[in-house]
């Protein structure tokens, strides 16, 4: 049984065929959790009200599962921790297995959960049907755990595999078990999550993603599926699903203009339905540019974060111009590409006045949307050691942090010492981003901007209007899950 809250979750797709094709039966167990900050409410005292881990450990008091596996986020470890001790005490013979990112950035504290029985580091595609088997055979396991598994041992301790390993022929993964999370919310299937490619040739300070190269030592290289591999598994979903359009998770889809060449050709004359991505300032040119728009891409997502070139690039570690990131925004635009553009607040050193900055810097770029996050120290980042070291946060916030409270990204994530003024700035970002270009800088310039409230809602409230402007398919697609009927948990 797999357990997971907020959003359907790739991993855990590929975990669950893996087990499929081992012999093993997979279950999930869902709680939507859709006022607890994974999509775009984070509002505490609903999702304490709405919660379901009585109904999950009820469910596993039933159906008795063998293992109940839980993908931690830093954002859900602590729910996860709590749900995983209910499943326990519901059906103590049930084996915890605890994986992703936050497991894998701490892998000592996690497998020192008391609720913790083995605990995958890193990818873990090629370990997780050897981790059932040994699961099976208890006490009985011989020899060291899989590469990249902790394990509890029976008199005490743990035994670890070492380094994991990284898949590096992603074509001889089976593809997603999709019908996992359609199944339990018939609605998901309408944005279609995939990858073509995994790892990323960028190491930005605040990103979990960089933690790969953190347990594998040696880089986080992008894998890439073969472009025929990406279309066959596509073209069964659209054979199955009600598709509406595709939602590609790489970290960076826009890499290797041969790649897209090739999969442009077989998307257009397969697939044909309109598809998002996300990009980078520095892998995007016009030859790129044209290459997506003719594929059918429609909505691509571009990180910022800062508009202070010297913050982002000995902050944040990303190293390119804003003239770079200027011209990649006009080269969507140009093309009929929506254009969502990703700011983080609360970066060290940050102050109203760069805010500020960065708002009329927005102002004249323009993109379609603009999404304004706090930052979120999650365990493992340079940007975590960092602000250690600086005393932006402290031991104390270190340990919270590592133990699964790092916070929200969008209700104030790990950023302290916020003044009333830059609380209000994310809304004031996102209200000069609906208004016209020049009304917006006049209202950037003048005092009525300070009459925005420093609140969580009120950003939320903007980027609802700016949604419906600018008929943002996410935003629909976030509405009718929460609307739609579902089989949970």
């Amino acid at each position: 049984m797999f357990v997971c809250m907020g959003a359907e979750n790739l991993g855990v797709e590929y975990l669950a065929a893996e087990a499929r094709a081992a012999g093993h039966e997979v279950s999930l167990a869902f709680d939507p959790a859709v006022f607890g900050g994974q999509l775009m409410w984070d509002i505490p005292a609903l999702a304490r009200r709405l919660d379901l881990r009585a109904r999950i450990a009820a469910r596993a008091a039933s159906e008795k599962p063998d293992v109940a596996a839980f993908s931690c986020l830093s954002g859900n470890y602590a729910w996860a921790l709590a749900a995983a001790g209910d499943v326990k005490a519901a059906s103590p013979s049930t084996k915890i297995f605890l994986g992703g990112p936050h497991p894998t950035a701490v892998p000592e504290r996690a497998a020192s959960e008391p609720v913790a029985d083995a605990i995958a580091v890193g990818e873990a595609d090629s370990t997780f049907a050897m981790m059932l088997e040994r699961a099976g055979e208890g006490p009985r396991a011989v020899g060291d755990p899989p590469p990249g598994v902790w394990e509890k041992l029976p008199g005490g301790g743990i035994a670890t595999g070492g380094p994991p390993r990284l898949v590096s022929d992603l074509d001889s993964l089976p593809f997603p078990a999709k019908d996992l999370f359609y199944e339990r919310v018939p609605s998901l299937q309408s944005h279609y999550m995939i990858m073509s490619a995994r790892g990323c040739p960028y190491n930005c300070s605040y990103c979990y993603k960089s933690l790969e190269a953190h347990c594998a030592p040696g880089s986080n290289p992008v894998r890439r599926r073969s472009p025929e591999n990406t279309l066959q598994e596509l073209r069964e979903a659209k054979a199955r699903w009600r598709l509406r359009m595709v939602v590609f998770r790489d970290d960076v889809f826009t890499l290797n203009r041969k790649w897209l060449e090739r999969f442009t050709e077989g998307y257009r004359r397969d697939v044909a339905l309109p598809y998002f991505c996300y990009t980078h300032p520095a892998a995007l040119d016009a030859g790129t540019a044209d290459l997506i728009k003719e594929g059918g891409c429609s909505f691509v997502t571009i990180g910022v974060q800062s508009a202070d070139e010297a913050q982002r690039r000995e902050i944040l570690n990303r190293k390119y111009t804003n003239d770079q990131a200027r011209r990649a925004v006009a080269l969507l635009k140009e093309r009929g590409i929506t254009v969502s553009v990703d700011h983080i607040a609360g970066i060290p050193g940050d102050t109203e006045e760069k805010l500020m900055d960065a708002a009329r810097f927005y102002n004249e770029m323009r993109p379609d949307r603009l999404l304004t996050f706090w930052l979120t120290y999650y365990p493992g980042t340079r940007i975590m050691k960092t602000a250690l070291e600086t005393g932006a946060i402290t031991e104390k916030d270190r340990e919270r942090i590592e133990s699964g409270g790092a916070g929200h990204r969008y209700s104030g994530g790990g950023a302290g010492g916020l003044t009333p003024a830059m609380k209000r700035m994310p809304a004031v970002m996102a209200l000069a981003s609906i208004l016209p270009k020049r009304m917006a800088a006049r209202f950037l310039d003048s005092p009525l901007r300070r009459l925005v409230p420093a609140s969580f809602a009120a950003h939320n409230i903007l980027l609802f209007v700016n949604a419906i402007k600018i008929k943002d398919p996410f935003f629909m697609y976030n509405i009718w899950f929460f609307l739609s009927r579902k089989r949970v948990p």
